[in-house]
């Protein structure tokens, strides 16, 4: 994708470029108060993770279909082994726990074909024999427990998330072609049979034990010790949210207060649990790692990957989605030396949107032969920080297809040439994206957050044009971080605390280059608007006047004024514009002149632009040094002072 086509519909909005301002400090104003329950000091403790837990070359081998389910009377834990030395990987993932556990467990039902048998053991010690590192993975967050379980083990009923009128509820899971319901992640019962399935694995031979899906709420639960704690928890009554029946598509009359302080009850839960978890597996001598797909997600505990010493980032589609992911997840495992993993293979043909290759009842995990893509995903990962995790082993097991293991050897490969450097280098990037902590937060007022979003887009363009960059979220902002730093951009960051804000204030009055899109900082902590002109308008001397409006479509652009900034928009050229518009205004700072004319295809501009805005003035200031305005987007342009004579005008497109 080109510079000019990214620049006119993924960032759409205004942006700033603020260096060396006159005045480099933040108007002071009210902390706001927090509006959830996290730590930001998570404690560490007194374990140390093993060197080696940074740079595992890890095989994931899946539990809920084939060789283990439905049927486990043919898994050969020496054969698994073998593929794991094939391919060149030195850690396995294994899966005690699908639909039944796979070993003697006195907490979670056994599979009927288990006999006396221990699953664990016997891949523990065929792992020991060749030398590599194991971990279980336990479900936590996923549904498994399904209809048949219930049926058989009625205690399990206690497991799972409940609707008002307290009727069990899930999903149709097709890995085990049954029903499965959602775990109660709320509920005492469930709550503590975790703990106790944590330690019975630490009991077995392991290097490491893995939580599946922490934050990663299905809805609310409705049972009596849901409804109790949280009314001892907020004085709140559970029913306000009776109607809240999906999380992700809230109801029109949503009680948003209620709702608010269930995601922080939610969260103190989740971190209560999580920091139990490591208490036990630290306690064993093991290490503890998470998936940590749900962290940079609308009401999630955000600072969930500090508990583990190791987390698994979720993968994405597309490549600059992916390698910003993988970057951000880098960024958080630096600064304590943790591991960060991304899934690699076929993890989700249905997402990847290849044909499946495999058998019927081997529907998850093993239908996608490697390719290209499973080779491209790997180096990508790489790229970003991460070691992949590589999702396959269901499939090479029963030799289905007529692919290769070749690309997962070859990046298996590739990182364990260069471990020692891949394990402790840092990247140093001309550009930093920063999303930040608060837009999430947004959700709280009924407001979306486009921050992560513009933020791929962001990194699109520099990756078109080679200009070297980094994402770093605002959780792991600091001043020494700072302090490297050449541009930071904050991509539609919305939400902004006052902390923040002023970080950035004092980076930028030393000399930092600081690029804010769209509406960056009109919003507080809890997701109301500012109502003094933005938490930069300092920093970037122009004020935001008021929220964006709502999406109109068919807008167009004329432009009235060049700018070097423009590349090829000259005067009088005509762009169709975003569906949105912010209004940024400059604080005093010279002439102002028209810039662009914008209107709706269907009213002319002699005829005004109804319901929003009868012409949107813009003001461009030439003189090197001062703010200058350039549509670099439909919505309002660029705002830069040029950081120094090193900064290239056109090295950013179109602004």
């Amino acid at each position: 994708m080109k510079r000019r086509v990214f620049l006119g519909t993924a960032v759409a909005g205004f942006g700033t470029w603020a260096s060396r301002p006159p005045t480099a400090t933040i108007m002071a104003t009210a902390p706001p108060a927090a509006r959830t329950s996290e730590n930001r000091d998570v404690p560490q403790g007194d374990y140390h993770a093993p060197d080696w837990l940074r740079s595992i070359r890890a095989l994931y081998f899946d539990g809920y279909t084939a060789p283990l389910y439905p049927h486990m009377k043919d898994f050969d834990a020496k054969r698994l082994v073998e593929i794991l030395v094939e391919l060149g990987g030195d850690t396995l993932r294994f899966q005690p726990i699908g639909y039944r556990a796979y070993y003697p467990s006195k907490t979670f039902p056994v599979h009927p074909e288990l006999g006396n048998r221990d699953l664990i053991e016997e891949v523990s010690r065929e792992c020991r024999k060749a030398g590599l590192h194991l971990y279980c993975y336990a479900g936590y967050g996923m549904p498994v427990i399904t209809t048949s379980l219930i049926q058989g083990y009625p205690e399990c009923a206690e497991w799972v998330l409940r609707d008002p009128e307290g009727r069990p509820y899930g999903v149709w899971n097709e890995m085990g072609q049954e029903y499965s319901f959602y775990h109660c992640l709320t509920g005492d019962p469930y709550r503590e049979a975790m703990r106790q399935v944590v330690r019975e694995l630490c009991e077995h031979d392991t290097d490491a034990v893995y939580f599946d899906s922490p934050s990663d709420y299905r809805g609310i639960c409705f049972c009596d010790s849901c409804r109790r704690n949280f009314n001892k928890y907020c004085g709140l009554d559970l029913d306000r949210l009776r109607n809240v029946r999906n999380l992700e598509h809230l109801p029109e009359d949503a009680d948003m207060r209620a709702l608010g302080s269930w995601y922080d009850w939610a969260n103190k839960l989740t971190e209560e649990d999580l920091l139990d978890f490591r208490k036990i597996i630290h306690g064993s001598g093991k290490a503890m790692l998470c998936h940590n797909g749900a962290t940079w997600r609308p009401g999630s505990l955000h600072l969930q990957y500090r508990i583990p010493d190791g987390f698994m980032v979720e993968y994405s589609d597309q490549t600059y989605e992916r390698l910003l992911r993988a970057m951000m997840g880098a960024s958080m495992a630096r600064p304590t030396k943790k591991l960060a993993q991304m899934y690699v293979g076929s993890y989700d043909v249905k997402s990847i949107g290849q044909p499946p290759n495999c058998k019927p009842w081997a529907a998850h995990i093993t239908d996608l032969e490697d390719s290209d893509e499973v080779r491209m995903e790997g180096f990508v990962d790489l790229a970003g920080g991460n070691m992949p995790i590589y999702a396959t082993a269901n499939r090479l097991y029963y030799r289905l297809g007529e692919g290769s293991a070749k690309p997962a050897q070859e990046i298996f490969a590739l990182a364990r040439r260069p471990e020692p450097l891949l394990k402790d280098s840092i990247l140093v990037p001309y550009v930093t994206i920063v999303p930040t902590l608060e837009s999430l937060e947004l959700w709280r007022t009924r407001r979306q957050s486009w921050n992560v979003a513009m933020s791929e887009g962001f990194l699109l363009a520099m990756l078109d044009e080679r200009i070297g960059c980094d994402v770093n979220p605002s959780i792991e902002l600091s001043d020494e971080w700072l302090n490297g730093q050449k541009v930071i951009a904050l991509c539609g960051a919305s939400g902004m605390s006052q902390e923040t804000a002023t970080r950035l204030a004092s980076w930028v009055g030393k000399g930092g280059a600081l690029l804010a899109t769209y509406d960056s900082g009109l919003y507080d902590a809890q997701g109301e608007v500012r109502r003094d002109g933005g938490a930069l308008k300092e920093v970037l001397g122009v004020e935001m006047k008021g929220e964006p409006l709502e999406g109109q479509v068919d807008v167009y652009y004329r432009i009235k004024t060049a700018h070097p900034a423009l590349a090829p928009y000259g005067e009088g050229v005509v762009v169709m514009g975003d569906a949105r518009d912010c209004h940024p205004q400059l604080r005093g700072r010279g002439e102002r002149s028209t810039w662009r004319e914008v209107w709706k295809l269907t009213t002319p501009p002699a005829a005004g632009f109804p319901c929003n805005a009868s012409w949107v003035r813009g003001a461009l200031l030439g003189r090197r040094g001062s703010p200058a305005v350039s549509p670099l987007c439909t919505q309002g342009g660029i705002w830069h002072s040029p950081p120094g004579p090193e900064w290239r005008p056109n090295s950013l497109g179109a602004g």
